[in-house]
C-alpha cells in the first residue's frame, strides 16, 4: 500500500506517518505539487479575474479569494492538492491500494466528486457525525471569539493611541494644516528602531529624508504589527520625533460599533461556483465549489477582510483635518492596499497613489498579479515602482498595466550590497565544522518542514554547526510547535542577529522562499533550496537557472550542501558570474533617479515625464 498526505499541517502529517510507516510507503509529492502549481498559476489568476467580474463589489475586493495572498488564502493550494490527487490516481492505475490522507474538508469533497466523475472506485473514510457537529460548534465559537477580539483590540489601540497624544492629525510636529502632506505607509515593529531608539525605515530606507530634502512634508503612517508591543512601539515613535499618523487614533467608538454591527452573523450560503477548466491543462478540469465555499467560510470566521472597511473611516477623518498630495506604500497586492486606494480616491481625489514593490517577488506570489480582465477594476496605485528589471517584467507579463509600471532600484537592500561577490576572502572549506545557516519561510508549515529536514541529516555536532534564523513574522516557538519539537540539539542555535552579520560566518545557506538567499549570494555564500511537500514554492530565484541547488529530500539537502562548499575555483568563478547577473536584475543598487520616481510632482507632469525617468533608469541598468 502507498499513501500520500495532502495538507499543510506538518504536525498532523507526522502523526499519520507514525501510524502508517510499518504498513505503507509514503509518496513524496514535492515535485508533483510544484510542477502542478506552476502549470495552474496563470489559469488560476484568470479564473479569479473572471470571478472578480461577476462579484464586482468592495466586499469581494477585500476577500481573501480576490486577494490571492498565498500566506492567507489557501484556495489555490487546495486546488493544487486536488490536481495532485487526480495525478496520483492516474499514475496508480488501480494497482494495489492508494491511500490519500486529505486534511481539508473542502479538498476532500472536491477530490471525491472528481474521482466519481472519472468512474474511479473509491472508499471515503470521513469524520463521524459527532465530529462534524463539534467542528460546526467550533466554527461558531471561533467566529464569536475573533469578533470580540477584533473589536476589543481596535478599541484598546484607539484608547492607547489617544492617551499618548496621537489623533487624526499628524503627530510630532504639524507644519501647517494647509500644507499638503506626503504619507509614507510603513509597518512598525522592533526592527524599526536602533539601539539608541532612533527610527529607521526598514522598507523605504532613506526615502523619507530624501523627500524632505526636496521640500515635501512627509508623515509616516505607522501600522504597528501584532507581534510587537503596541504601547512600546507608539512610545518609541513619540520619542523619535518623526511626524507620525496612527490610523487607530483616527477611529471613533461610534465607527467601531457601526463596523461591528455590519459583520455577518450567519455563515455564507454554500453554492455552486464556475468550474475551473484551464484550457492550458485539459486534464485538470475540476468542480472547485467545495474548496471556494470553504474559503468563504474562513473569511466569515476571521475579521481580517472585514477590518479593511475601517480604512474608509480613517481616511475620512484625515480629509477633514489636512490635505494630502500623495500616499506611498509597500506593494504586495494585499486587501488593505485596495482599501487605502479606494478610500484615498474617494476622500482625496487629487492625491497620487504610489506603490513600491519593496522586495524580491516570486511568480507564485499571486497577490502581486491580476488578470487582464481586471484592469481598470482592481484598485491599483497610479504608479508602481518595481525593485529592478526582473520584477518589472514579471508584473508586466502578469496583468499589471504598463501605464503604471516604472523600473526602480532597491531602496531596501541596494545600499547594503557588498562591493564584491568573490569567495576568495571567505574562510576556505573544508574546515573542521560546516557552518549551516537556515532561513525558513514566513509560512509556518514550510518553516517546520525545513527545520525537520535539517535536524534529520545535520546530526553530528563534530561536523556541523547549525544556526536557525526565523523569519521576523513568525515566532520560533510556533515553528517548534508545528514541527512537534520541544527543544533543539546543542549544536543548533536560534539567532535573531541580522542576516548580513550571520552570513559572515556561514559556509552555506539553506532556505525555502526567503530574500535572504539573494543576500547570501551577494555575500559569496552558496545556497541550497528545499522544495516543500505541503506548500507552494514561492522562491524568488525560481526563474534563475544554476544559481542554487534545489532538492526534495533531507538526504538531498545534506548532499547538496556539501557539494556547494567544496566547489573548485573554476566552478566558484562561474557561479559568481551567475550570482552577479541575478542580483543586478533583482536588487540593483539605489540611485537618485529612483528617488525621483516617488516625487508626487512628477506624476502631475504626465506620461512624458514618467517615460523620461523610466528610460534613464533603464539605460543606467543596461
Amino acid at each position: 500500500m502507498r499513501w500520500a498526505y495532502l495538507g499543510a499541517s506538518v504536525r498532523k502529517m507526522r502523526k499519520v506517518e507514525n501510524r502508517l510507516k510499518r504498513v505503507a510507503t509514503r509518496l513524496n509529492t514535492a515535485k508533483t505539487l510544484q510542477v502542478i502549481a506552476e502549470t495552474l498559476r496563470g489559469p488560476y489568476i484568470n479564473y479569479i479575474g473572471m470571478l472578480d467580474l461577476q462579484n464586482n463589489s468592495t466586499n469581494w475586493w477585500f476577500s481573501t479569494l480576490s486577494e490571492k495572498n498565498p500566506t492567507i488564502s489557501k484556495a489555490f493550494l487546495h486546488i493544487c492538492y486536488l490536481a495532485v490527487a487526480a495525478d496520483l490516481c492516474r499514475e496508480h492505475g488501480g494497482h494495489g491500494i492508494l491511500l490519500l490522507v486529505v486534511e481539508d474538508v473542502g479538498v476532500r469533497q472536491a477530490v471525491m466528486l472528481h474521482l466519481q466523475e472519472k468512474g474511479i472506485h473509491i472508499r471515503e473514510i470521513h469524520e463521524s457525525y459527532v465530529a462534524r457537529i463539534s467542528s460546526a460548534v467550533c466554527d461558531w465559537g471561533q467566529m464569536l471569539v475573533r469578533r470580540v477580539y477584533g473589536l476589543g483590540s481596535n478599541i484598546w489601540r484607539l484608547i492607547v493611541a489617544r492617551s499618548m497624544g496621537f489623533s487624526a492629525s499628524v503627530g510630532n510636529g504639524m507644519i501647517s494644516e494647509n500644507d499638503p502632506w506626503v504619507l509614507l505607509f510603513n509597518w512598525i515593529d522592533d526592527r524599526s528602531f536602533d539601539a539608541a531608539g532612533r527610527y529607521r525605515d526598514v522598507y523605504f530606507d532613506r526615502l523619507r529624508e530624501e523627500l524632505q530634502k526636496r521640500g515635501f512634508a512627509v508623515a509616516v503612517v505607522a501600522r504597528v504589527l501584532t507581534r510587537s508591543s503596541y504601547w512600546r512601539s507608539l512610545a518609541r515613535l513619540k520619542q523619535s520625533g518623526i511626524r507620525v499618523l496612527v490610523p487607530e487614533a483616527a477611529l471613533t467608538f461610534g465607527a467601531l460599533w457601526r463596523w461591528a454591527r455590519t459583520l455577518p452573523f450567519r455563515p455564507p450560503q454554500r453554492h455552486a461556483w464556475a468550474r475551473f477548466e484551464p484550457p492550458e491543462a485539459p486534464d485538470m478540469k475540476f468542480d472547485v465549489s467545495a474548496i471556494l465555499n470553504e474559503a468563504e467560510r474562513i473569511d466569515w470566521i476571521n475579521t481580517r477582510a472585514a477590518e479593511v472597511r475601517l480604512i474608509t473611516d480613517v481616511v475620512w477623518h484625515w480629509s477633514r483635518r489636512f490635505p494630502v498630495q500623495a500616499l506611498i506604500y509597500p506593494y504586495e497586492g494585499q486587501s488593505w492596499e485596495r482599501g487605502y486606494c479606494l478610500a484615498m480616491r474617494e476622500w482625496y481625489p487629487r492625491a497620487r497613489l504610489i506603490g513600491y514593490q519593496h522586495a524580491t517577488v516570486s511568480s507564485m506570489w499571486l497577490s502581486h498579479f491580476i488578470a487582464k480582465d481586471e484592469r481598470g477594476r482592481v484598485p491599483l496605485p497610479d504608479r508602481l515602482v518595481t525593485n529592478g528589471h526582473h520584477p518589472y517584467e514579471l508584473l508586466r507579463k502578469n496583468g499589471v498595466p504598463d501605464s503604471i509600471l516604472v523600473r526602480g532600484t532597491a531602496l531596501r537592500y541596494g545600499e547594503n550590497r557588498t562591493s564584491s561577490m568573490s569567495e576568495a576572502s571567505r574562510v576556505p572549506f573544508p574546515r573542521s565544522t560546516l557552518h549551516v545557516l537556515v532561513t525558513p519561510s514566513v509560512i509556518r508549515t514550510q518553516a517546520a518542514e525545513l527545520l525537520l529536514a535539517v535536524l534529520k541529516v545535520f546530526t553530528n555536532p563534530n561536523l556541523f554547526r547549525v544556526t536557525f534564523k526565523p523569519h521576523p513574522g513568525i515566532p520560533v516557538a510556533h515553528v517548534l510547535s508545528e514541527a512537534g519539537i520541544r527543544s533543539l540539539p546543542q549544536h543548533v542555535t536560534v539567532s535573531m542577529e541580522s542576516v548580513p552579520a550571520l552570513l559572515r560566518d556561514a559556509d552555506v545557506l539553506i532556505y525555502t522562499d526567503s530574500t535572504t538567499a539573494v543576500e547570501a549570494i551577494d555575500h559569496g555564500v552558496p545556497i541550497v533550496h528545499f522544495k516543500s511537500n505541503h506548500e507552494i514554492d514561492t522562491d524568488p530565484l525560481i526563474a534563475f537557472e544554476k544559481v542554487r541547488e534545489s532538492v526534495e529530500t533531507p538526504e538531498g539537502l545534506l548532499q547538496a550542501a556539501r557539494a556547494a562548499v567544496i566547489a573548485d575555483h573554476k566552478e566558484r568563478d562561474m557561479r559568481a558570474g551567475r550570482w552577479r547577473s541575478a542580483i543586478d536584475l533583482l536588487l540593483p543598487p539605489l540611485d537618485d533617479k529612483t528617488i525621483d520616481l516617488f516625487v508626487p510632482d512628477s506624476l502631475q507632469r504626465g506620461i512624458a515625464g514618467i517615460e523620461k525617468v523610466t528610460t534613464s533608469v533603464s539605460e543606467e541598468g543596461k
